[in-house]
């Protein structure tokens, strides 16, 4: 890989922090990355996932992913409760209110990035089928 694909690669790994950012706080939501992050995962799946399973998503372990999501529950974005099958195992689901504030960070970011290509050049299909390869092996880290 090229070098300056690398430096490109970084470049929209900053850029789309710094949108994901702006999205949070222009939707007036007081959250830290780490807390976004867990409200993305959650809300992947509607049946609700572990606290396990979010630790390994986010990189983090499973005893202050249980606080992180106590502090989302607490302020009513997420419900934890524990899986009907295994008492041991705490789901959790995003609630209404944390649904809403998750699309509505992501319809901003999307119209940021929108924005941001607007008026560039397409894409050959060559260049366009590599971009679509790079982000979906990027999503291993997601």
């Amino acid at each position: 890989m090229t070098t300056s694909l690398l430096e490109a690669l970084e470049l929209i790994a900053r850029g789309s922090v710094a949108t994901t950012g702006l999205a949070i706080g222009h939707a007036g939501a007081d959250l830290t990355f780490p807390q976004w992050r867990v409200l993305v995962v959650v809300g992947e799946h509607e049946e609700g996932v572990t606290v396990s399973e979010i630790a390994t998503r986010v990189g983090g372990h499973v005893s202050p992913v249980s606080r992180l999501v106590g502090r989302l529950e607490r302020r009513g974005l997420v419900r934890a409760e524990k899986d009907s099958r295994d008492r041991r195992v705490t789901r959790v689901t995003l609630s209404d209110r944390g649904e809403a504030l998750r699309s509505e960070v992501l319809d901003r970011r999307r119209a940021a990035l929108a924005a941001a290509i607007d008026g560039i050049d397409p894409l050959s299909p060559e260049a366009e089928s590599a971009l679509i390869r790079i982000a979906r092996s990027m999503l291993e880290f997601a």
